[in-house]
């Protein structure tokens, strides 16, 4: 694994200046510098991160159209629905915007709607609209989807329905729809700062501007939902989604929604317990997203939206069940694709794979693709038949590699896609994809070379000083860690090792001395390579995480190892 060291010069200005004005360490103020806060304002901001404003909802150009749209339909008992996407985003999406039109406008004619994975696939499908429609609505609001749909909106409009678009997606100029009432997008707006938000973080500012419209308090309300989709959706962490999600999380640790607490419960989280952004990704988020992976997100939104006590235990503990189904299905994806590739995939000549298999199912190909990106560190496209005679997929990327920007410049051979720079999906016909297979991948030959895929760890700085925890409690206020605000990552050099041990379920643990001082590192998936190189009295170069082990009330400093290289190594 390559290692990349920022801010290698001991001499720079803005570390300099960055560590006397905040009495911090070395290594700090380059954790600080590299997530953009280069100067004592900003990290003043960080500081206090738990009071900082969120950014104001009418900086959205259409917020006004909006909210004077939503505003007339509730004044003449015009019929609301929302409709959203299958995911955690968008069952989040729906589910803040409809408790808020129900419980905090105490607005009842008002619905949701979500498209059946395996049977309409993302975004706006026209049989929908039209049912939807011929069932009186006059206002349609779009969370999570919508940005791209200008024929679908073009034909609301024309069946004299207003439609207000929410999404984060990226707009395409050819399909923006301009027939609707009100666009909110920060990808769209030229005035909104903060171009990161998820489907739900969208939602969630119209919902700000309703509550200050209709003279509706709002304190910590909806954050747990927002928090929820926020992390599922691995939109970057950047400025607002921090502040959101730092929020959020200590909500959802103890929210009054009863459908959470009781997937929580499913899921083996007790109410009040420390919820992380782990737990979200990997705990709570999977089970949301099962639902639409296996069978149909409606049951994910009415969890959070009943009433019913019973029902919502058995909704928690069905979608429990069909996350475990979920799971073995990926694994046996995960290993067919896996076998396909066998004797067959070329590092050299393929910088992108595309694997297509009729029986795989929908729901969960952009898992199987994420599988296939982390062990064999390409962009992978997952493909596999839809009930509309189109191959559909999703593509998972690497950091290096914009695969949306990739699609836009394929386009000719898909029938349409979407996404971000990380994750995208499409739908091609399937005579197409061998084309669209060999094209693609003549893009990325002349866009990247193979440096582009090895394996990097990107490490902050290397260490010239001790850690002690009060450093490191300065460094978690820069949590939630995430998409562009990794987890901080250190480098400390001839550490020599003075004990080891092997621990259960592939765990290794040893004391290593450096600069004076003993630190307990811990290293998780240890290999047969590491245990040759961590040996007593070795040398060593330790790629590590900082942080702060409670044991019996007791806090000490703990190091997990991320990375080892003998110190002679070239690095």
């Amino acid at each position: 694994m390559k290692w990349e060291i920022k801010n290698t010069d001991s001499n720079n200005a803005a570390v300099l200046k960055l560590k006397k004005e905040l009495n911090i360490p070395d290594f700090l103020a380059k954790i600080f510098i590299n997530r953009g806060i280069d100067t004592s304002e900003k990290a003043e901001e960080v500081f206090s991160i738990d009071e900082v404003k969120l950014n104001s909802p009418w900086l959205f150009e259409d917020m006004k159209n909006a909210v004077d749209a939503v505003k007339d339909s509730i004044r003449n008992n015009e019929r609301i629905t929302i409709y959203g996407d299958y995911d955690v985003d968008g069952v989040t999406s729906i589910t803040v915007l409809y408790t808020f039109f129900r419980d905090f406008l105490k607005y009842e004619n008002v619905s949701y709607y979500v498209p059946n994975r395996h049977e309409e696939g993302y975004g706006l499908n026209r049989e929908a609209l039209g049912s939807i429609i011929a069932g009186g609505t006059k206002l349609i609001i779009t969370v999570d989807c919508g940005i791209t749909s200008k024929n679908d909106v073009d034909y609301c409009v024309s069946r004299g329905v207003k439609v207000i678009v929410t999404d984060h997606h990226n707009p395409d100029k050819a399909n923006i729809p301009e027939s609707a009432c009100a666009i909110i997008n920060p990808k769209y707006s030229d005035a909104y700062p903060d171009k990161d938000l998820s489907g739900v973080g969208t939602a969630y500012k119209l919902l700000c501007a309703l509550a200050e419209a209709n003279n509706v308090q709002l304190k910590d309300d909806f954050l747990d939902f927002v928090a929820l989709g926020t992390i599922a959706d691995i939109v970057p962490m950047s400025r607002e989604n921090r502040i959101i999600v730092r929020r959020g999380l200590k909500k959802i640790e103890t929210t009054s929604n009863e459908g959470l607490n009781a997937l929580k419960d499913a899921a083996g989280l007790k109410k009040g317990a420390q919820v992380t952004a782990y737990h979200v990704g990997f705990v709570i988020g999977p089970r949301i997203n099962a639902a639409g992976r296996i069978e149909h997100a409606n049951k994910a939104v009415e969890l959070f939206v009943s009433g019913d006590l019973a029902a919502i235990e058995d909704i928690a503990m069905e979608l429990n069940a069909v996350n475990e189904e979920r799971k073995k299905l990926m694994k046996k994806m995960e290993e067919e694709a896996v076998s396909k590739l066998e004797g067959a995939f070329d590092p050299e000549s393929q910088y992108v794979i595309v694997l297509y298999d009729g029986s795989w199912n929908t729901g969960i190909v952009g898992l199987a693709a994420s599988k296939i990106v982390a062990k064999f560190n390409r962009p992978a496209f997952i493909l596999t038949d839809d009930s509309d005679g189109l191959a559909h997929g999703s593509a998972r990327s690497l950091p290096a590699v914009n695969i949306y920007e990739a699609l836009k410049n394929v386009e000719e051979h898909l029938v349409r896609y979407g996404g971000h720079r990380l994750a995208a999906g499409v739908s091609l016909k399937k005579e197409k994809i061998h084309d669209f297979r060999e094209a693609l991948n003549a893009y990325m030959k002349n866009n990247y070379s193979s440096g582009d895929f090895v394996p990097v760890l990107n490490i902050d700085a290397v260490l010239a000083e001790t850690v002690n925890i009060k450093d490191i409690r300065i460094m978690e206020k820069l949590e939630p860690w995430g998409e562009g605000n990794p987890r901080p990552l250190l480098v400390a050099r001839d550490v020599q090792v003075a004990d080891v041990k092997l621990l259960k379920n592939s765990t290794l643990k040893f004391y290593g001395k450096h600069m004076g001082k003993t630190y307990n590192f811990i290293l998780f998936g240890r290999t047969d390579s590491h245990e040759n190189e961590i040996k007593k009295g070795e040398m060593l170069d330790v790629a590590f995480y900082p942080s702060v082990n409670t044991w019996n009330d007791e806090e000490s400093v703990s190091l997990e190892v991320k990375d080892v290289k003998l110190s002679r190594a070239v690095i």
